[in-house]
Formats: structure tokens, sequence, C-alpha cells
């Protein structure tokens, strides 16, 4: 984590800032008095004094309309200059802020007017970068570090092969080899995945039973322990079917991992949403880690082994792609087992 030396902090006026809005309202003071004594005077001269009088009154009231006019335009001026002060030392701090520092906030002036409000939603901004910058880079750092242990395990088999050929089991090397490979393509698909996410892509949907789909899905794979599937039929939704099936077959690899002797798959209607539970009994998740484990590369210790094929990521794409279409996945009570629900609205019957 950054240290972040925060700028950004209430000040006290400074006596020269006082005396500067004091010269000001002077200066706008006796101007608009001005004006208006020129205003009154020349109404009355004009309907009291002779023609000749008219003459005088130009002659006099110009240069006091001039001198009028004159400090109005210094008072506005200054006011001006004044008011974009902070603006032009907020627009200079932020030139100074950089990827590398972007711990760093701007002052946040005591005026108690838009400037303040200002500033304070642009530290509000920084802070919200800041932490998109940090969790990229743990990203990074974590994505790196997973793509290195399936290819220092390839690496080593090939070069143990090649060192020693007639001691080793050509096959048996090719095997984990594939293994390997296997896994690190996994890792670069979920990967993709994420990239695609994160950007925003909106795929074409289509408006399908998810229960049919859940049936489809469980009745393609070939799980170590039985799995029941309970669904109620015309759970119309409108989905990107890929994506939807992505979701479905991470919570089942997930069940698949960690079910001791059954895997419980229901789906059904609730309260305006398509609700697809998998269900399994094995260990459980603690109810301090059931928002973690959404949490990208998370594995728990009970789960931590890379050799299960799991990457980390199963879950944090499934609930990605639950949001995207404006729906929920989450951990849900049970007495035994872990206990995983998707929520997807229903789609409105034309």
């Amino acid at each position: 984590m950054s240290v972040r030396s925060v700028l950004g902090r209430d000040r006290p006026h400074r006596p020269g800032s006082a005396r500067a809005r004091g010269t000001l309202s002077v200066l706008g003071a006796a101007g608009s008095l001005l004006m208006a004594a020129v205003v009154v005077a020349a109404v009355a001269l004009a309907l009291f004094a002779e023609v000749s009088g008219i003459a005088v009154l130009v002659a006099v009231m110009g240069p006091l309309c001039v001198v009028a006019l004159a400090l109005l335009g210094a008072a506005v001026l200054s006011s001006v200059r004044a008011a974009m002060r902070p603006v032009k030392r907020l627009n200079a701090e932020l030139a100074g802020v950089e990827e590398p520092d972007l711990g760093r906030r701007v002052a946040v002036p005591s005026t108690g007017d838009d400037v303040e409000e200002l500033a304070g939603r642009v530290n509000v901004l920084l802070g919200r970068l800041d932490e998109t910058v940090l969790r990229r880079r743990s990203f990074i750092a974590d994505a790196s570090h997973e793509l290195r242990t399936p290819l220092t395990g390839l690496r080593t088999r090939i070069e143990l092969a090649l060192a020693a050929p007639e001691d080793g089991d050509a096959g048996d090397t090719l095997r984990h080899s594939l293994g390997d490979v296997e896994r690190l393509q996994q890792i670069v698909d979920d990967l993709l995945t994420l990239a695609r996410l994160d950007s925003g892509e909106a795929p074409a949907r289509e408006v399908l039973d998810i229960g049919a789909l859940v049936e489809t899905e469980v009745g393609r794979r070939d799980p170590p322990v039985p799995t029941t599937v309970k669904v109620e039929p015309g759970l119309l939704v409108e989905v990107n079917r890929p994506r939807l099936c992505r979701v479905l077959l991470n919570l089942l690899a997930n069940a698949e991992r960690h079910a001791t002797s059954l895997i419980e798959v229901e789906a059904r209607a609730e309260r305006g949403e398509a609700v697809v539970e998998v269900r399994d009994d094995g260990p459980g998740i603690p109810p301090a880690d059931r928002d973690r484990i959404f949490e990208r590369f998370t594995r728990l210790d009970s789960a931590r082994s890379r050799a299960d094929g799991g990457s980390g990521l199963g879950l944090a794409i499934a609930r990605q792609i639950a949001v995207s279409h404006k729906g929920r996945l989450y951990v849900g009570d049970g007495a035994t087992g872990a206990r995983l629900i998707l929520c997807i609205p229903l789609a409105r019957r034309r």
C-alpha cells in the first residue's frame, strides 16, 4: 500500500486575503455610491436647472461617470482574479500528480464556496484512481505468479527430459507437460474474460430458459459425486448465452472440487428473479470469507492447492458476469457445505 501524503487540509484565512477582500469591498462600495450620486444629481439638474445648465451638467458629470465606471471595473476585475486564484492553484497541484505518486491530494481551501467543494471532489476522484491503480498492480502481480507456476513446472520437465532422455518415460513427461499447458490455457482464458468484462463490452443477448440451460450444462459434466437437478419450467431471462454458461460452469466446477458425496442444483422463480442455487456437502465457507471468495486469485486455506485446477478466478468472473446482467451472486446460509446463489432478473413477457 502506498503512503498517502494528504495535502488537503482546512486552513484559516490569511490576513492578506482578508485585506484584499476588504479593498474590493471598499472599491465596489465607492464606485456604487459615486454612480448613484451622479444619477441623482443628473436627474435633479435635468428637472430644475435651466437649459444652459445641461451643458454644465454634462461637463461636470461626465468625468464623474468615468471615475465611477473605472472604480466598478477595477472592483470586478479584482474580484475575478481573486476568484480564479484558487482554481489556478488547484490546476497547478493537479499538474504535479502523476501515477507513481497518486497518494498526493490537492489543498482544500476553507472558503465555503464552490472552489472548496471542487477541491474536495477532486480528492475523492484521486482516491478512487489510487485504489484502481493499486488493484491493477496487485492483479498483474497475482497473474504473473499464477502463470509462473505452470511455466516453471513445464520448463523443469522439459529440461530433465533433454538432459537425460534415457532415464525418463517420454509418455509420462508429455502427460504432465500437457497438464501444465492446459492450466496455462485456463488462466489465459480467464484473464481474457476478465479483460473483456472490465472493458464494459456488452455482447448480444437473447431470451432463453435458464432452467433448461442448467439441465443442459449439468448433463455435459462428469462430476466425481452424484448431482441432482430440480428446475421450474419457463424461467425466461434475457442474457448472453456464452457468459451465462460460463457462470454455471464455474459454479459447478467449484462445487465438484469441494463436494464430499452430493451436489444439488436448483432453479426457481422468486420475487421477479430467476434463482439458481448450487449446493455441495463439502467443508463449507466460513462467514468471514463469504465476500473474499469473489475476489480475484483468492483461495481459502482449505483449497489453496493449485493441483486441483482452480485458478482463483472462477467465482470472481461469475460474480462480475452476474452483475453485468443486473443480477447477483452470493453465498447463502446453509447447515452444511457451501450454498452459492445466482439471481438474474426475469425477462418481461411480451
